[in-house]
């Protein structure tokens, strides 16, 4: 079986793409075409049997328009058997797109996008609402043209019932092998902090994942325990770390916040590894009351105790495991109370440890989500004929 997995947004070796899927199917199939956008310059190592087909990275609302036709030209001309894409902005493609091959479609949701355009910034707050439905009225109609609909949290997957296509739940739980983390590595990176407690953050930051309201709360922390330290993992340049870098000297927090712009993927485990708490302070919204934020299970696989904002995606994970402790997101004073309490606790911290990562490597892990792929390939296989 010939298969493309195709983003229109993503870097191609994106952890859930890449280190997750694709590295997934090439245990059952010999080699995967790619279909990504590529920055002028930019080369990836994707590994044996997994073939790149670049398509330019551009900007804007064109830009991302353009990208679109050239991923799907893509599509016309390698004629794969599968189609295995990954960007609401594709899905709309997919009628024309059954048009022009014979290729089958599987549309991998990352996210709750109607959820998305409520709490989008770059939508007045007045047409939000619009936008949500109509997104969802665009997804749910393109998707029924699809052979399968692949998404990373359940509520997501009922909501693509009313499709009449096959749907599959794949968390996006962390590969292990990727997260056995070298202690020479983590005694490297520490070295670097003396003396520090360790608060991280990793991951795409912004508002609404609590990135302002983390600074509120090491404002009042510092005090109560002067050697904490906040380390903010991929915290890139523009308006955003510019905000965020005015509000740390405003508050004093220069000796209390580290910023990372970048790190390797492969070093991630390690940077996680060496703090003595892992955040997930995402804010209260439609989007987090229902997507899984990955990094809670990350900070579980490196032996890390989670404090984690009490919202319904998050909560039973760590009710469940005794990872860590949930607090109220919207409320600075309980991050400083929580975090306090955790960093004077070193019993609780090596317990809390222990549990999440026991919960990673029995229940959830990337080793049990692979197998639910897999088998949504064999159902395609099984499937295959006339189509």
């Amino acid at each position: 079986m010939k298969i493309v997995v195709l983003t229109t947004a993503h870097r191609p070796n994106d952890d859930r793409i890449y280190y997750k899927e694709i590295l997934g199917l090439r245990t059952r199939y010999p080699e995967i075409l790619v279909v990504a956008p590529v920055r002028p310059g930019e080369t990836f190592d994707l590994g044996p049997g997994v073939v790149l087909h670049p398509v330019a990275r551009r900007r804007g609302l064109a830009g991302r328009l353009w990208t679109v036709l050239a991923a799907a030209a893509n599509v016309v001309r390698l004629k794969p058997d599968v189609c295995h894409f990954h960007d609401l902005e594709f899905v709309l493609a997919v009628p024309w797109l059954r048009l022009l091959s014979r290729t089958r479609f599987v549309y991998d949701v990352h996210e709750v996008y109607p959820e998305s355009m409520l709490i989008s910034p770059r939508l007045p707050a007045a047409l939000r609402p619009a936008v949500a439905r109509a997104v969802a009225l665009a997804e749910k109609f393109c998707a029924r043209f699809c052979a399968y609909v692949v998404t990373a949290d359940e509520p997501n997957s009922a909501s693509f019932i009313r499709t009449g296509v096959p749907t599959a739940t794949v968390f996006n739980y962390p590969r292990l092998a990727l997260f056995q983390v070298a202690p020479e590595r983590v005694a490297e990176l520490r070295r670097a902090y003396p003396g520090r407690r360790i608060l991280v953050y990793q991951g795409t930051m912004a508002r609404n994942r609590g990135l302002f309201h983390m600074l509120a709360g090491m404002r009042l922390l510092k005090d109560a325990v002067p050697e904490a330290l906040l380390l903010l993992v991929g915290l890139k340049a523009g308006e955003l770390r510019t905000e965020a870098e005015e509000q740390i000297r405003r508050d004093g927090l220069g000796g209390h916040v580290a910023i990372l712009p970048w790190v390797p993927h492969e070093d991630v485990p390690a940077y996680v590894a060496l703090a003595d708490v892992g955040l997930a302070p995402l804010q209260p919204n439609p989007k987090f009351n229902k997507n899984i934020p990955l990094k809670v299970f990350e900070y579980m696989a490196c032996g890390v105790p989670v404090l984690a904002a009490d919202l319904p995606a998050i909560a039973h994970f760590i009710a469940d495991s005794g990872a860590g402790v949930l607090y109220d997101s919207t409320d600075a004073a309980a991050f400083a109370r929580e975090a306090q309490r955790l960093l004077r606790d070193s019993a609780g911290r090596e317990a809390m440890a222990r549990a999440g990562r026991a919960a990673v490597e029995t229940r959830w892990n990337w080793n049990e989500m692979e197998k639910r792929l897999l088998q949504v390939y064999a159902e395609l296989e099984a499937a295959a004929g006339p189509r």
